[in-house]
């Protein structure tokens, strides 16, 4: 592994262990049908959506992911009734990644 890749390591390992908010995974990865070139798709929510976005982007900065999307709790909770059937079904395949730490 070279330094860089341990830099990279190092720092992702830091912000999970500051983490203060849910991470998910949704799409075809979370139902179980995709396949070796389907992307990663995260769902980031915290406490407000501008939180969530910067967690969102530090996750695309670090590569973790293709798609990431950054809700707050509110949008969150109320996911599985908005009018879209698409965020709908993201909400109905969310698996969960990590939980909030107190």
């Amino acid at each position: 592994m070279t330094s860089f890749q341990d830099l990279r390591q190092r720092r992702h390992a830091q912000w999970l262990t500051e983490l203060k908010q849910h991470i998910y995974l949704f799409g075809s990865r979370a139902r179980g049908d995709g396949d070796g070139l389907s992307d990663t798709d995260l769902l980031v929510v915290a406490d407000s959506k501008g939180e969530a976005e910067r967690w969102a982007d530090q996750l695309l900065d670090g590569g973790l992911a293709q798609d990431v999307i950054g809700l707050d709790q509110e949008a969150w909770h109320n996911l599985p009734n908005h009018p879209s059937v698409n965020w709908r079904h993201v909400a109905r395949d969310a698996q969960p990644l990590l939980e909030a730490r107190s």
